[in-house]
């Protein structure tokens, strides 16, 4: 398995490029994700009505400390970084499973740009030598198993109950996951 993180990987699909988060790509995910109380319903992000008092830093400063890969979800038409796309754990020699996070600005829904992201994201993961990819989405977001399900993922993960304290209760978790073909 190939633990080395490189912070220069970019992942082009159809539509989309994926390529490392960087500070500068505050004002897309201020403005599709943190400004957006629909899309943080479901994505664990602080809401901001304040561009001016929004950051990137400490998530970069994170992935990039961590060596997880954070990228930017990029629409090639326009240029715009409309989401994010995630490693929310590291894989090693022994666990050879990672979690995958996303979220997509509610404008660009529906349109099977986060399939692509999520499917690329996985396939790249896959050829690093990872075993097992495991998603997860709060049961009421159902879009997100669609998508997960449009990838591949399997669904007979099961319920974390309660996993996570988000919006005020405790949320249960639905856990999708894909394992590795070649490994």
């Amino acid at each position: 398995m190939d633990t080395s993180f490189d912070a220069s990987v970019r992942l082009d699909t159809p539509h989309l490029t994926l390529r490392n988060l960087r500070y500068s790509d505050a004002d897309g995910i201020f403005r599709n994700i943190a400004n957006d109380r629909d899309v943080l319903r479901y994505y664990i992000m602080n809401y901001s009505d304040d561009r001016s008092s929004f950051s990137l830093e400490g998530t970069v400063d994170y992935f990039a400390r961590s060596k997880r890969y954070g990228f930017a979800i990029v629409e090639k038409d326009s240029g715009e970084v409309i989401g994010m796309i995630h490693q929310c754990s590291s894989a090693d020699e022994v666990f050879r499973t990672t979690e995958i996070g996303y979220a997509l600005g509610k404008r660009y829904w529906n349109r099977g740009y986060m399939t692509e992201a999520l499917g690329a994201v996985i396939d790249f993961l896959f050829s690093k030598g990872i075993h097992k990819v495991i998603c997860t989405h709060i049961v009421e977001n159902t879009a997100s198993g669609r998508v997960m399900q449009k990838c591949g993922m399997i669904p007979e993960e099961g319920i974390r109950k309660e996993e996570l304290f988000y919006g005020g209760s405790y949320r249960d978790l639905k856990v999708y996951y894909k394992l590795n073909p070649d490994v």
